[in-house]
């Protein structure tokens, strides 16, 4: 229980009263008096308010989040009593949650409903548990508040950033993605199954020409062939050292897990199977090939509770296990990232091995730090020397860039803002040349 502003308005009206009965000498009696009458009207008050078994307390909406977005969560209470409530709804979070309005005020009518909704933004993903709800009621007579602790456990997931992924679901659809500027490659319609015929348009091969057709309608017809579908496309999540470093708000990790669900979406979008290993020392977890929404569910459960470690990833032993799994020509996606020369050497007896066999892209995350250490502008020896481990740097990353390339496999720098497109990219390509 707690005290009201009615409560505390009261009382200082009670140093007045007293005050004007000092001239008649009972100030003594009048302060009795005047409190106990209070201190009654208090009791009462907390008594003629019922609160425990008047509510009931229902969480609502979706328990899916997502990473650094604002979500909403609600909390429905309805009012058993007769009488009229005035609540206030205090929730807790965990730690990793920021929340702008934990505390509301709302008048719930007799036998009515009220929905209390609080903007949180998580950054973190992972399984979280939202346990306690805090109820404080206002008493009939304003001068004390009630307080009732709710238990109403339940478990919300903080996946991806599932709002950005409908988004550049949109922009797929427009064959752009608009953000960025940079065109979508579109997948071409080769393939070896007969689909329909078309009108010719100028630049199609004329060696699909259907000359038969063409004749009967008197212009020119071109056949059309369904692309060979049902490819595997794998995605390998490296969740090692290098990933745990951060890029403004995001880790390296979090841009990775964002870029290899989207792709996993385009991969189904465009008839393939795709398929996903999240490694470090050992291979965390393996989802193999497929597609449609439970896969789709498989693959955001898989990655959403996905944490950095501090380890150097075993690279050689990953691709060899994948190796032993997959029989078929697929295309690998691998989301890493290397630091220096060496880190590429560790990877290069399992890159030999499964490229005899598969398409490999590596996809590594841009450090924007050493842009800007480039561009700073020298006022001291501290500046110097930033601005030379940045260029040092920079060179290392090239260098590995070019040997990788050396080895037969594509490796692509990205942006944040561009490796969901610059992965979709990449698959594409590989698609479209036919070669897996």
């Amino acid at each position: 229980m707690t005290i009201t502003k009615k409560f505390i308005l009261f009382s200082l009206l009670g140093i007045v009263f007293i005050g004007i009965s000092l001239p008649f000498g009972i100030y003594f009696e009048s302060f009795i008096l005047y409190n106990t009458v209070l201190l009654l009207f208090t009791i009462l008050d907390y008594f003629i308010t019922p609160i425990k078994d008047s509510f009931e307390v229902e969480r609502m909406g979706d328990h899916k989040l997502s990473l650094f977005e604002e979500e909403s969560i609600s909390i429905r209470i309805y009012n058993k009593s007769k009488l009229p409530a005035v609540i206030e709804v205090l929730h807790e979070f965990p730690g990793t949650f920021i929340c702008k309005n934990n505390s509301q005020l709302e008048r719930i009518n007799p036998y009515s409903s009220c929905l209390f909704t609080f903007m949180i933004t998580s950054n973190k993903r992972g399984a979280f548990l939202f346990d306690e709800i805090y109820i404080r009621r206002k008493g009939r007579l304003g001068l004390v508040k009630k307080d009732l602790l709710i238990k109403n456990s339940q478990e919300y997931k903080v996946y991806p950033s599932l709002k950005n992924l409908k988004k550049y679901h949109i922009m797929l659809k427009k064959d752009y993605f608009i953000h960025s500027g940079n065109k979508v490659i579109k997948r071409k319609s080769d393939g070896r199954e007969f689909e329909s015929l078309r009108e010719y348009v100028r630049g199609d091969d004329i060696r699909k020409i259907n000359w038969v057709k063409t004749a009967r309608e008197n212009k020119l017809m071109v056949n059309q062939y369904e692309p060979e579908n049902n490819k595997h496309i794998y995605i390998l999540l490296d969740t090692g050292r290098t990933m745990s470093y951060r890029v403004n708000a995001y880790s390296k990790l979090d841009l990775a897990i964002n870029a290899s669900v989207f792709l996993s979406d385009v991969v189904c979008y465009n008839k393939d199977q795709s398929g996903l290993m999240v490694f470090n020392t050992k291979v965390d977890a393996f989802v193999k090939p497929s597609k449609g929404n439970h896969h789709r569910n498989t693959i955001l459960e898989a990655l959403y509770h996905v944490e950095g470690t501090r380890l150097t990833s075993n690279y050689d032993e990953v691709l060899f296990y994948l190796n032993s799994k997959e029989k078929r020509r697929s295309l690998i996606c691998i989301f890493t990232d290397m630091d220096t020369l060496q880190e590429v050497y560790y990877i290069e007896k399992g890159l030999e091995y499964i490229t005899q066999k598969h398409e490999v892209i590596l996809f590594l995350v841009k450090d924007e730090k050493l842009d800007k250490a480039i561009q700073i502008k020298i006022n001291n020896q501290k500046d110097a020397f930033v601005k030379g481990m940045g260029y040092k740097m920079k060179n290392e990353r090239k260098k590995i860039i070019k040997t990788i390339h050396r080895k037969g496999v594509t490796c692509i720098e990205c942006d944040k803002e561009d490796i969901i497109y610059q992965a979709v990219n990449g698959y594409m390509r590989i698609k479209n040349k036919d070669a897996i």
